[in-house]
């Protein structure tokens, strides 16, 4: 009962939720950062870490595994939903499309690697420079699919940092 109190009244739970989904927005739409969610989505997964991390450090709470999972869910799912949001103004508003730089890099690679590849090249180029629109209805399509992603996989890093820190007490280790 004690424990319940203390997780309710601690402000952590916001600010934790807040990193989590902060870390998601940046590592989702700042150019070449999108990159590290090439890896099995790392960059969502270390959200989800660090969001847990952040509650349990600063309101000084013990979760469980499933716990964690489903605060750090909640975080990916926040950023999940905001990651789209700012895409869709980044987008309709200035043209810019995040994650672009890897489909460049892409492109770049293949000419390099394979010159032989010239209508792959192609079709890539036609891919990278046809205009973009969205509409509500793929907005929210999006988002769906988004958070269907990012969450669990949030949800994953939440676990892993309460797997790691009851191995880190059970071993009597400080760092």
């Amino acid at each position: 009962m004690a424990e319940e109190n203390k997780r309710e009244a601690c402000s952590g739970r916001r600010a934790g939720l807040a990193v989590g989904a902060l870390l998601v927005l940046v590592t989702t739409t700042v150019p070449y950062l999108t990159l590290i969610n090439s890896l099995f989505f790392a960059g969502i997964f270390i959200s989800g870490v660090l969001a847990a991390y952040y509650y349990i450090v600063t309101c000084q709470v013990r979760l469980t595994a499933s716990e964690a999972f489903v605060f750090s869910s909640l975080s990916g799912t926040a950023g999940a939903v905001l990651s789209v949001l700012v895409s869709y103004v980044l987008l309709t508003g200035f043209g810019y499309r995040p994650g672009i730089e890897g489909l460049m890099l892409l492109i770049e690679w293949t000419r390099t690697l394979s010159p032989e590849q010239d209508e792959l090249v192609r079709q890539l180029e036609n891919v990278m420079q046809a205009p973009v629109r969205m509409t509500y209805a793929e907005l929210f399509v999006s988002m769906a699919v988004t958070v269907f992603l990012y969450a669990p996989v949030s949800g994953l890093g939440g676990m892993f940092i309460v797997w790691r820190l009851k191995r880190q007490a059970s071993r009597g280790d400080k760092a």
